[in-house]
């Protein structure tokens, strides 16, 4: 989830509730004020009835008027006590039952204790404070909504400063020439972040064109030493009287040297692949290579007794036909290294992509660890670098390189 989805979610909840205890509290309050001032009308009509009884020393004229009853019967009890209370009566006019105040009272006339009901119609006053806070929390929420919308433009504003530096961080790559840029912001806390980015990317670009370097060097530097011994050991293997046990440490060492020399070779393609310094610019037709690259392994196949499967379409993408040999040769040699003897290899290709099954080992291989740098499996060969050169090239071509297993066969998928 977003930031900001995160930050309104958190704000309308929060809101929400807020309004709620809000509105709660809001409402008794206003009904407890209303309601005190009934219980000072129906104080008035007592004090009144008190007055008149005072005056003329007999009940005042029973009557009903409009929201307001007051009914006078003799006391069954020696005293009365005098209370406010919540009552509901029936309005024959209304034909209704509507909630009132009541206020029970008692008066004493010619020595005869009378108890007193004076009730008052709550009908106004509740319609009054339902009024007040209908009126009180449509504002609350039309004032929420707008804060909210204005919110939601504000901050997005203000953050996007950040999300134009988070965007320049996921197109940095260290074999493109982009770099981090610096983002007009007047947030002191972007301002910082874009400088220490910034800064950051430079020291990683900075360290990685020294090991790049430092591995192209090593590579060209391997290339002498390594053209040395090759002719050092052809000028010891031309010598009279060795032995055969000689002779066997001799071929170990040739074999030794070979694997040094594609380690090597495989370096500096690498290099020269993620550095992109190969031209990309030419469209190929995949079904002549992929005819070529088979008929230059034939021999492995012949000797590893494997049967090849062919299923090819007529299909053409943009990249230097070097970069497709390369792709194709190392899927090839991965594909009858670890095969079996006698085994068989099927290769697919159409507008989709290109699939390489083989038979092979019976169980999956990792597939976060085999496109890896100098990974191998146990017994192999191999440089260990043949798979990451096909992962390269793939991912500078915008292709994909994944792996599978199903039915005993290890399967590579190159995704158009």
């Amino acid at each position: 989830m977003k930031l900001l989805d995160k930050y309104n979610r958190i704000s309308l909840v929060a809101t929400a509730v807020l309004m709620a205890i809000t509105g709660f509290v809001y409402y008794f309050t206003i009904s407890y004020i209303l309601t005190g001032q009934v219980d000072n009308g129906l104080l008035v009509e007592e004090s009144e009835i008190f007055d008149y009884v005072k005056v003329n020393h007999r009940l005042p004229q029973v009557f009903k008027s409009e929201g307001l009853i007051i009914r006078f019967q003799p006391a069954t009890t020696n005293s009365v006590k005098r209370e406010f209370i919540d009552i509901q009566y029936r309005d024959d006019k209304e034909k209704e039952v509507e909630s009132s105040r009541g206020l029970v009272t008692s008066v004493k006339v010619n020595g005869t204790l009378y108890q007193v009901n004076i009730v008052a119609s709550k009908v106004e006053a509740e319609d009054l404070i339902r009024l007040i806070f209908v009126i009180t929390l449509s504002i609350i929420v039309a004032l929420t909504v707008i804060l909210a919308l204005i919110n939601r433009v504000v901050i997005r504003k203000l953050w996007k400063p950040f999300y134009d530096m988070l965007h320049q961080i996921k197109l940095f790559n260290l074999t493109d020439k982009n770099n981090i840029t610096n983002l007009q912001t007047s947030i002191t806390e972007f301002k910082d972040m874009n400088q220490e980015i910034m800064a950051m990317s430079d020291r990683v670009r900075q360290d990685y064109d020294e090991l790049k370097r430092f591995v192209e060097n090593a590579s060209h530097e391997l290339m002498t030493p390594i053209a040395v011994m090759n002719s050092k050991l052809d000028t010891l293997i031309q010598t009279n009287g060795l032995t055969q046990k000689q002779g066997e440490l001799i071929s170990d060492v040739y074999n030794t040297v070979a694997k040094l020399t594609r380690l090597n070779k495989a370096m500096l393609l690498l290099t020269k692949i993620e550095n992109r310094l190969i031209d990309e610019s030419e469209q190929v037709l995949i079904k002549p290579v992929a005819e070529a690259a088979v008929n230059e392994f034939q021999e492995l196949f012949t000797n590893k007794g494997l049967t090849i499967g062919l299923n090819l379409s007529a299909v053409d993408i943009k990249m230097s036909k070097v970069s497709l040999e390369i792709l194709l040769s190392n899927l090839l040699a991965n594909a009858v290294r670890h095969n079996n003897y006698g085994g068989d290899i099927n290769i697919t290709l159409n507008n989709e992509g290109l699939v390489i099954q083989n038979t092979g080992s019976p169980e999956a291989l990792e597939p976060a660890e085999i496109f890896q740098r100098f990974y191998k499996s146990a017994g192999s060969e191999g440089s260990g670098l043949g798979l990451t050169l096909a992962k390269q090239i793939c991912t500078n071509h915008g292709f994909t390189l994944a792996y599978g297993f199903a039915g005993n066969r290890h399967i590579f998928t190159v995704g158009f």
